[in-house]
């Protein structure tokens, strides 16, 4: 009868260690997040969970307490009290083991139970579902908490004292998270089935919008569509009227002579008052918003909206304008292409068979990518600048200049003012 009680009270001592194990496991996984919702539904447990979480080297070592001395009493009373039976044991099948070594035998079939059952069958058990388990047990952990605060405050005060005698003073850690722990964790998110594709990019996107300067995304001064004031009044409105955008900027003689910017609207509003025919352009011109080349977008966002500006002019280290970017542009970064009415991405891009693409040569490649799902270097901004690159000259009309470029076939269709205007990609399947 006395070894049946006493593997009775080994087993509760497993089914205890099992338990607070798997509270650890369930606590340590639980978001701070997951809780504040469970604060949020008004659960009874959640306010008193949130309080043990608040603290968490206290409830790790009360945790860690209770499982030190489930271990520790199991092994003493086994070691102790079943030695003898396991002696008997061997006795009657004629072997004779010293009590040393039945203490060992029984140690390490005791380690090996409690390992299974009083750790890791637990611990699996409790990361399934770590919400329901943590709320669960969180009750017996508070009062586990309470009655052991002096043990634990006497432990935490002996390590630290130890460790002041060591030498070890400052007591630091490090909780920082890296940017690349981040970005590895939105893979993760995306490999398990948490999000989509487009929402895994739209997350690396903002990681990276701190590390691009305007001159990267900028209209370059060629693609500008700019208005000369000392066109005719007819001309301007025409091309106003007909430019599909809604700020045009002003120039005289030249794009580097910028006089300032026009809001489509005003000029609405100047010709309800005084008619077409009678505007003043010059008075409705606003004052362009000026940045360098080198300015970061995170930064150039944030002064646009601080200084209410929906458009920047880029100038060079000289003065001269390099060219121009939209709050549009800055968004695009993050969310991807953004068309209205007016855009239409098969001017851009046009199917010309099922492997090939006659695209736009100023077309950024981030567009191209996201458009045909290729993954060509960001090192270039846009497809001309890779060909360039690659060719090391500037491609002639009527020339048919061919670059290869991992399983793309990139051929010059059409060059005006040495500016590659189509290039056609064929897409060759991979060896």
């Amino acid at each position: 009868m006395e070894v049946e009680l006493i593997l009775f009270f080994i087993l509760i001592l497993i089914l205890v260690n099992g338990f607070y194990a798997a509270s650890e496991m369930a606590l340590v996984s639980l978001s701070p997040a997951k809780v504040d919702r469970l604060l949020e539904k008004g659960h009874k447990k959640a306010k008193m969970l949130k309080k043990v979480k608040s603290d968490s080297t206290r409830y790790l070592s009360t945790i860690q307490v209770a499982i030190t001395l489930a271990g520790f009493l199991s092994s003493a009373l086994a070691g102790s009290k079943l030695a003898d039976n396991l002696i008997n044991i061997f006795l009657k099948i004629n072997l004779i083991i010293p009590e040393t070594v039945a203490v060992v035998i029984i140690t390490i079939i005791l380690s090996y139970i409690t390992l299974v059952f009083g750790e890791l069958v637990p611990k699996r058990i409790a990361l399934l579902n770590p919400e329901k388990f943590s709320l669960f047990a969180i009750r017996t952990v508070y009062i586990t908490m309470i009655i052991t605060k002096p043990a634990v405050w006497l432990l935490s005060a002996t390590t630290k004292g130890v460790l002041i005698l060591l030498g070890v003073k400052k007591f630091t850690r490090d909780e920082d998270i890296s940017e690349s722990e981040i970005k590895r964790l939105i893979r993760h998110g995306h490999t398990e089935g948490l999000y989509q594709e487009e929402e895994k990019e739209m997350l690396e996107s903002i990681f990276r919008f701190d590390d691009i300067t305007a001159e990267a995304i900028m209209t370059p001064r060629t693609n500008i569509h700019a208005v000369d004031i000392d066109d005719s009044n007819e001309e301007i409105l025409d091309q106003v009227i007909h430019s599909n955008y809604s700020r045009i900027p002003f120039y005289k003689d030249n794009i580097d002579n910028l006089l300032g910017i026009i809001h489509v609207k005003d000029v609405l509003i100047q010709a309800k008052k005084v008619g077409f025919d009678h505007i003043d352009i010059s008075k409705l011109l606003r004052e362009p918003y000026y940045v360098p080349t080198s300015i970061k977008i995170n930064a150039l966002f944030k002064k646009m909206q601080e200084t209410n500006h929906q458009i920047a002019v880029i100038l060079d280290d000289y003065g001269g304008v390099e060219g121009i970017v939209t709050i549009e542009d800055l968004l695009e970064e993050i969310v991807g292409n953004i068309y209205d009415e007016y855009d239409n991405i098969e001017e851009e891009i046009i199917k010309v068979s099922d492997n090939q693409y006659l695209v736009n040569g100023t077309l950024p490649i981030q567009d191209i990518n996201r458009y045909l799902n290729l993954n060509i270097s960001s090192d270039h901004e846009t497809l001309s600048g890779l060909i360039i690159d690659k060719l090391e000259y500037i491609p002639k009309p009527n020339q048919a200049d061919v670059v290869h470029y991992h399983n793309l076939v990139l051929e010059v269709k059409t060059v005006i003012n040495n500016r590659i205007e189509k290039v056609l990609i064929t897409i060759e399947k991979e060896l």
